[in-house]
């Protein structure tokens, strides 16, 4: 059997389209740190992404457990929303758990945040979920699995 090429999962990326409220989402409402604040608009990060004239403004944010999250701002490249069906080949959400899920989404719900749901008992009976949206348009999946 061949070693496996991956040694760890290091990060998922966001592009946003608008730094300030992203940034507020992942850490004031959703308790991320963040640990990186920075603009690069080097040769190296233009090169490495395939861009010319590029200038990029990334947070990197961790949770409790050491997952980091990168939120990315292209300064002077345009970007859209792109609005997919839920069912679309390719990433279509994020999945974080959670300790209490209904004081979460009452949270969430205060703050104004589009949720698809109330949290739900999941089928299989283990555990509460619900979805709600970034202010990009993401789908975060919460979960707070049930001692059953």
């Amino acid at each position: 059997m061949e070693k496996s090429l991956i040694k760890n999962f290091r990060h998922t990326g966001i592009i946003v389209s608008n730094m300030q409220k992203s940034q507020y989402f992942y850490e004031n409402i959703l308790g991320f740190k963040v640990v990186q604040n920075y603009t690069d608009d080097s040769a190296y990060i233009n090169k490495l992404l395939g861009i010319i004239d590029g200038e990029i403004h990334m947070v990197k944010l961790k949770s409790v457990d050491g997952y980091t999250l990168e939120l990315l701002e292209y300064l002077n490249h345009p970007t859209k929303l792109l609005e997919i069906p839920f069912y679309n080949v390719g990433i279509c959400h994020l999945a974080f758990s959670v300790d209490n899920i209904d004081k979460i989404y009452q949270r969430l719900i205060k703050k104004k945040v589009k949720t698809i749901s109330k949290p739900l008992l999941s089928s299989e009976g283990n555990a509460k979920v619900f979805f709600c949206i970034d202010p990009n348009g993401i789908r975060i999946e919460l979960v707070q699995v049930l001692k059953c």
